[in-house]
Parts: C-alpha cells; sequence; structure tokens
C-alpha cells in the first residue's frame, strides 16, 4: 500500500525516536529472562536503535519488498556481531529483537488509534513491513552466531591431475627390496 507522504513513517519515527528507545530499555530491564540488563550498559544496549529506527522508518515509506529488508538486514549484521563480542548469548539476542518488535507494534498501534480506517490500514501495513524486517534481523543474528562459533575446519588443497604414484608406495610392511 503507498504512503502518502514521501518521509511519514520516517519523520513519525524520528519524532518518537526518544520515547520508543525508552520504552525499550524499560522492557529490557524489566524481563527477568535474560541478564542483558547485567551484561551491558545503558548505551551498550540502546546505540544501535537510531540506526534500526532510521531504516527501519525508511523501508516502511517505500514499501520495501523482501530483497531490500534482506538487504538493510545485512547491513545490520555489525549489530549481532558486536552482541557476540560483548558476550551476549543468541536467546538474549533474540529476546532483544523481540522486545523491540513488541514495543515497535505498541507504537504502531498507539499511532494507529484516531486514524482514518486508510490511515489505519496504512499501519497495519507498516507493521506487517516491520515484523518481517524484525524477522529477518533475527535470521542474520543466528547466521553471524552460527559463524562465530563454528570451528575452522581444515580443508586439503587438491591438485588434478593427481601426482603419480610409486610402486614402493603399494608396498605391504612385510614386504621389502
Amino acid at each position: 500500500m503507498p504512503v502518502t507522504m514521501p518521509d511519514h513513517f520516517a519523520s513519525l519515527i524520528r519524532k518518537h525516536e526518544e520515547p520508543i528507545i525508552r520504552s525499550f530499555a524499560d522492557e529490557i530491564y524489566r524481563d527477568r529472562r535474560t541478564d542483558l540488563r547485567l551484561t551491558l550498559s545503558y548505551e551498550q544496549l540502546i546505540n544501535f536503535m537510531p540506526d534500526f529506527l532510521d531504516d527501519l522508518g525508511r523501508l516502511l515509506d517505500s514499501d520495501a519488498n523482501n530483497g531490500e529488508m534482506i538487504e538493510t538486514a545485512r547491513r545490520l549484521r555489525s549489530y549481532a556481531q558486536v552482541r557476540f563480542h560483548q558476550g551476549v548469548l543468541l536467546d538474549e539476542t533474540a529476546r532483544e529483537l523481540t522486545v523491540f518488535r513488541n514495543v515497535f507494534s505498541d507504537f504502531l498501534c498507539h499511532e494507529s488509534s484516531g486514524k482514518t480506517r486508510e490511515e489505519a490500514l496504512e499501519m497495519c501495513a507498516a507493521l506487517r513491513l516491520a515484523n518481517r524486517f524484525i524477522d529477518e534481523l533475527i535470521a542474520q543474528t543466528i547466521v553471524i552466531y552460527a559463524a562465530s562459533i563454528r570451528p575452522p575446519v581444515k580443508t586439503r588443497n587438491s591438485v588434478w591431475p593427481p601426482p603419480r604414484r610409486r610402486e614402493t608406495d603399494f608396498m605391504k610392511s612385510g614386504d621389502s627390496q
């Protein structure tokens, strides 16, 4: 569904960036299923939020397709890499993104109240797109964590054609000349 104003969502998100970030941090600190509140400082916890919100606003305004969402999520892989190096577990990072989804959903629902039917439908479409984007961020996070903990695997260098073998290579241990 096309957006009526070119920067409608981006400007709306920028206007409410501080309350969104504050709600996100409050939810993380309330959530006892993770140790994020103990592992990360407040600054470390929220430092990715402006980038996420800017990219999400841009995606919502452009009514992005799956390819654009995947590409944007790939550009944000550094978030997962940083979390991994900060000692945050995969389930905690996924929980963090889930909390972000819930906070952003609440924001869009709140913003859709009192709107016309068409504007409310636009907000619903934006919510679906935001959910797909956050799903892609979770998938990228899993990829980063899996790649980060995968042990190095030695590979052999293949030579073709293989070197000629000598007859002595096939001698049995009891045989001698």
